[in-house]
Formats: C-alpha cells, structure tokens, sequence
C-alpha cells in the first residue's frame, strides 16, 4: 500500500539525524498499529556522546513505545510515545521527532518539535501539521495516489516551499528524494536534515471472471499464427481464388483417367492439354505469394505503428521528469530533456505525423530553450583598433582594472581599450617588442613575452625594461599569465613555471606543479588564473590545478561536444567560464563547478581568436582582425 523513500543529511561531530521506517510482520500488530515513520535529528550533544548511538537508543525506545502495547487508539499511543522519548532525551541534547503511523487508510501523526507534516493530493500541496514546543497531533483519511512528506526543522530551512512543491509533483517517492538530495548535500551544514516521501500507491484493479454453465461453454477460436496474412488479406484472396477453384474441382474432382494425351470424362473421350492445369496451379501461387505480401506489409506497418507508440510515450515521459525538474536540478533536467529530443527524432525517422506529436515537439522545443540557453545572437561592433593605428589588428588580450590591453605582432605594439568608456592608447611599440607573443597585465604593470624574454612596460610611465630574460629550461611557452604580481608560463613540456613577485622585480623560476609527472600540456593553446590555473586542451578538454596540485574536474550538460577550442577566459571577479569553442561558432559559459551554463551563437565567430568577459559590464567581447565585437550577456 506504501511506497516510500528517505533523504538525509550529512552527521557531523555535533548533529545527526535519521529515518526510521518499519513495518510489523505480525498481524496483529499491522491491523492495531500498522506501519511506523518517523523522523530524527539530535544536535548539541554532550561531550563524550556519539551521536549516532544515541539516536539509535532513540529510535528503539519510540519503537519500544509504539508497538509494546496494543491496547488504546493507535494515535494516543502514538502520542504518548513520542512525549514519552522525547521527554527522556531532551535533557541531554536538542531533540525533534516526528512520527506518522498509517493503519488501514488512515494517517496519524506526532511531531514534538519543530518539524512538520505536508500533504499533496489532486495537484495540490497544503501542510497538514506544523510542530511546536510540546507535542502536537493530528490525523486523517489517506486517498489513494495521495503523496505526504515528513521533515525535520531542518529539512524545511534548508528547502523552500516553491521548491518542495515542484518536487513533489516530480512523480514517486523516489524521484522526489533525486530531485531534493543536491540541495541537501549541497549545504555546508546539514547534519539536522530528514525527511520520509511517503505515496499511496493504487491498487491494481481486477477484471471479474465470469463463468458459464459446463453445457454452454464454448472455446474460444485458437488466434491464428502471427505470420499469417491478416483475415482481411485472406478474405479478398479467397474470393479471387474461389471461382478458378470451383472450376478446378469440377475438373478434377469426378473419376478421372489420364492416359497419354486423353482424358476421359463422363464417358466422353476428348484431349486436353496438361499444361491448362499447370498454368492454372501457377496463378493459385502467384496469388498466394501476392496476399502473403501484402500481409507482410500490413504487419510490418502495424510493428512501425506500436514502436513509434512507445517511443513517445518514453519521450513524454522523459519531458515530463524534466520539466517538473527545471528549478530544482537543471542539469538533470537538460539530461532528461536532450533524451526526450533524441526519442522524437526516432519517432520523425519513423514517419509519424499527427496533431498530437506536433504540439509535443513544440512543447519540448519551448522547455529546451529554456533550460538549454542556446542564444543565438548578432554580435555589433564594440571597436575598431585602426582608429588607434592603421591596420591595426590583435594577436594577444590581457584585462586588468576594466581595461583591455591588445598586442600586435606586426606592429610590435600594446594597445589599450578601456570597456566601460572606449578610452583608447598606444602603450608600447619598437624594437623592444620585436618578436612578441604573448601578452599579461596587473596594472600598472605590462608584461610582454618576446624573443629575448619578457619585457615589463610601467603604464603610467612608459618605462620598459627586460625584466626576465630567457630561460635555457623553457619549452616551447604557448600563454603567459600575470596574477597577485607574479607571472606565470604555460610550457607545453608539460610544466607551468612561476616568476614570483619581489620587491626588486621577481624571484628565481620554480616549477608550480607539485606533482613529480609531468602532465600532458602537448595540445595546451590557453591558461586563465582566478586563484586556481585553468589550461584548456585542443579538444575542449579543461584541467583545474589548485595550489599546484591537479583537482577533479568535469564538463558536465554540455549537449554538443568541444570543436576546436582555442581560447578560455576568466578571473577572480568572475563567476563563470568562458570558452571560445571556433569549430561551433559559439561561446559556452561553464559554472566553475563544471555544469553548463548557456552558450552564444554567432555565425562570425568562427573567424575571432580573442575573448574576454565582463560580468559586470554584462559583455562578452571578441577580438578578430582590427575588429573587436560585443554580446550582451543575458
């Protein structure tokens, strides 16, 4: 009759919370009693106490309570149990209990605490009990399909009721413990958290048998095999058979004797040819082997018709778990979405057409929009860098204090933009940058990596100076990054090399990777530091190092793959990732955990290299040519 399923928190050394669920084989006791729930959570425990042994004792003396004597209603006796345990533990640690027993189709619930009871039935959610200081009480007829939820004071600080009501309508039990686990394991305290999903499941209802007198019993006709020709088929080939049958059988159905080339019938001597039976014999079978066909058909047409009805019955279903999904898990949601996409472009290769599939698809188009934020966008001209210098055009960014400093290779010049006004300047240029790659900034200072090293350039000033000669031990450098006033280079020999800030300049070179292997930077093209390196591959493949150590990181929603992935941008102000993914002509937005977040299209990005973002100016800026380009973040 129940269908449940539990979410709980994370114990830590001062808090700890359980769900007990427990149903008597006894008979006895499931008709008096029925089946016990109940919700846990004890915090503040005295020193020397473990939490989980004393929840345990808890929870087999509200059992010991509950079902140790039958006699009463089952809500007195499930009341004095919880005030009885909860009276007994309340002097050594904060406690809050909340139980539910189902008898039959009846609820009854104890909360001491301040946990509370939620019921939704036809759609709608309403709290049924809402716990106080002393014990509180309540019960009620069950409906079928009705869906409750019992939680601690915890569960409902750390779920919001908007989002406890989009779970619920998720389906069962247990696809609303899904929905709600993130949020709960996602707090950095939630050792107090509990909750029990409870559903009245539907009986299967059964067909009544009717029996007939012995007498007038008749079986039913045997279903004919299922490779044969449907009754409609055989039908029409029966009348196209039958007359030339009829004449056959008149035929060949009297006393007949064939000698040589005569026949004798009724006495009659006459000579007939035998091949007029045989032509005949071959029209019965070419008739058969037409209707065998067209059965054929038929029956493939009927297998298309049952396969594209399953198909989207799965793809609404997948819609559905993925909408009812969209505030409280999005990237599940996404995943559940793309499968319900992928299942309808099964059933269109299958040729279905209906007003029906139609709407669905429009339904489901609308929801990927919605959770996919696949923009496409018309990027507009931000700046045109020849109006600093005749053909002018950028090779290289680096952003600092929202200004944006460009290099220019072939007029071995800096340039600098200022986002929020378009302010314009030339930094640097001549034959101290000859050469240039790769350039970094942490204003006031500009640092250029050319043939002979890399080249400090003081912005308030102009000074220049060689401020680290090249290194022996450098491979070949592919970015050059400036973070907290030191430098860093990403070789692709598989090292990043750090140049720390002194007061003097900077310090020796040292390896900042810690690990004693040295990692694959082969197909390495881009590094970004926001406190942690971030290097991105070739591939669309990113890799995260913090503090020198390599962490565990993932892409994770993204529906199209990476396709020649040349840049990535961000720092310590902005939230997101931003990677320039040429090969899709797009900009994806990643959240710094991994999860997609949106993506830019624009059929001219395929022919940028640069990219920076401002979250605050709310832009995503491109560099190709003399040309740089502004999407609006949205």
């Amino acid at each position: 009759m129940l269908e449940t399923a539990k979410v709980v928190g994370t114990a830590t050394e001062s808090s700890w919370s359980q769900v007990h669920l427990f149903s008597p084989a006894d008979g006895k006791k499931q008709k008096r009693r029925g089946e016990l729930l109940a919700v846990l959570s004890l915090k503040g425990l005295g020193e020397g106490v473990e939490a989980v042994a004393a929840g345990r004792e808890v929870i087999a003396r509200l059992h010991e309570e509950y079902y140790g004597n039958l006699e009463g209603k089952a809500l007195e006796r499930l009341e004095a149990a919880v005030k009885r345990v909860f009276s007994e533990a309340a002097a050594e640690a904060e406690i809050e209990i909340g139980a539910a027993a189902v008898v039959e189709n009846v609820l009854y619930l104890a909360i001491a605490g301040k946990g509370q009871a939620v019921l939704q039935r036809d759609g709608k959610m309403g709290i049924i009990l809402q716990g106080d200081r002393e014990v509180v009480t309540a019960s009620g007829f069950l409906e079928k399909g009705d869906l409750f939820l019992l939680g601690t004071a915890g569960f409902f600080q750390a779920v919001a009721a908007g989002v406890l009501k989009a779970a619920l309508a998720t389906g069962p039990p247990t696809e609303v413990t899904e929905a709600l686990a993130p949020i709960i394991h996602g707090r950095p305290e939630s050792g107090t958290v509990a909750a029990v999903v409870c559903k009245i499941k539907e009986e299967a209802k059964k067909e009544a048998t009717v029996l007939t007198p012995p007498e007038r019993e008749k079986k039913p006709p045997a279903e004919p095999p299922k490779m044969w020709p449907s009754p409609s088929l055989t039908a029409r080939f029966g009348e196209i058979v039958k007359p030339i049958f009829s004449q056959l059988q008149r035929r060949l159905g009297e006393r007949t004797i064939y000698l040589r080339r005569e026949m004798r019938v009724r006495g009659e001597k006459t000579e007939r040819p035998k091949k007029t039976v045989f032509t005949i014999v071959v029209v019965l079978l070419l008739l058969l082997g037409i209707s065998v066909a067209l059965g054929a058909r038929q029956r493939r047409h009927l297998g298309v018709e049952r396969k594209t009805a399953a198909l989207f019955q799965q793809a609404r279903q997948k819609f559905q778990e993925g909408e009812g999904l969209l505030a409280l898990n999005p990237l599940r949601a996404r995943e559940l979405l793309l499968e319900a996409q992928s299942l309808s472009q099964q059933i269109e290769s299958e040729g279905l057409k209906s007003a029906e599939f139609e709407k669905f698809k429009a339904e489901l188009e609308q929801a990927l929009n919605q959770v996919l934020k696949e923009h496409q966008v018309e990027a507009k001209e931000f700046y045109d860098l020849e109006l600093i210098k005749q053909e002018a055009k950028s090779d290289d960014v680096a952003v600092s204090g929202g200004k944006m400093m460009i290099l220019d290779k072939e007029k071995s010049s800096v340039y600098e933009v200022e986002i929020a006004v378009q302010k314009q300047a030339i930094l640097a240029g001549g034959k101290s940058l000859e050469g240039a790659s790769h350039v970094a900034t942490y204003l006031p200072k500009i640092f250029i990596l050319t043939e002979k090293g890399i080249v400090e350039v003081d912005r308030l000033t102009k000074k220049e100076r060689l401020a680290i000669e090249v290194d022996e031990e450098w491979g070949e450098i592919v970015d050059l990054c400036a973070f907290a006033g030191n430098l860093y280079l990403l070789d692709k020999e598989g090292t990043i090399w750090q140049y720390p800030a002194i007061e003097a300049g900077f310090g020796a070179r040292r390896r900042w990777l810690k690990s004693e292997t040295s990692p694959d930077f082969s197909d390495g093209v881009a590094m970004a530091i926001d406190g942690s390196i971030w290097i991105l591959k070739a591939d669309g493949t990113i890799w995260k190092f913090t503090r020198g150590v390599k962490d565990a990181f993932g892409v994770a929603g993204l529906g199209q793959p990476f396709s020649n992935t040349v840049t990535l941008y961000t720092d310590d102000k902005q939230e997101s990732l931003y990677i320039l993914d040429k090969g899709n002509s797009r900009v994806v937005v990643l959240a710094k955990s991994g999860e997609y977040d949106a993506s830019y299209e624009w059929e001219g990005i395929s022919d940028v290299d640069g990219l920076i973002a401002s979250e605050e100016e709310k832009k995503i800026l491109l560099l190709g040519g003399s040309k740089i380009y502004e999407i609006e973040l949205k």
